[in-house]
């Protein structure tokens, strides 16, 4: 048993100073640790980064449908523009024939006596 005390007792001072030697950075001992606990704490902060990505991905559909109405609003609106601008053609283009249609029946004037030319415009006037 003295041996084993004696041979202990030279151990000690060889390891001590091969310890500083062979000595890790405190970063790669101490992750060995801190890694249950940091585990056991990760597990809420997962679940809270969990509710907030989902809270996200909520608030992106809600903001993707709201686009989505929008531009059917939008859409709509222009639909509209549009046909209203081709009624408002349709109406000139039916004022403007009237009013051409009534220039030319001014030129025709039915007179007792008429020359050919006087009948040409006549004719020409009320067969269109």
């Amino acid at each position: 048993m003295s041996a084993a005390l004696l041979a202990l007792a030279l151990a000690l001072p060889a390891a001590r100073a091969q310890a500083p030697a062979q000595k890790a950075p405190p970063a790669q001992n101490a992750p060995a640790a801190p890694k249950a606990p940091a585990a056991a704490a990760s597990a809420p902060a997962d679940a809270a980064a969990e509710a907030r990505r989902i809270e996200n991905d909520e608030k992106l559909a809600r903001a993707a449908a709201e686009e989505e109405r929008r531009v059917k609003a939008i859409e709509a609106y222009e639909r509209e523009q549009a046909e209203r601008e081709r009624q408002l053609a349709r109406e000139k283009a039916e004022r403007d024939e009237r009013r051409l249609r009534a220039a030319n029946e001014s030129r025709c004037q039915f007179k007792a006596v008429m020359s050919d030319e006087e009948i040409a415009v006549c004719k020409a006037v009320f067969r269109n």
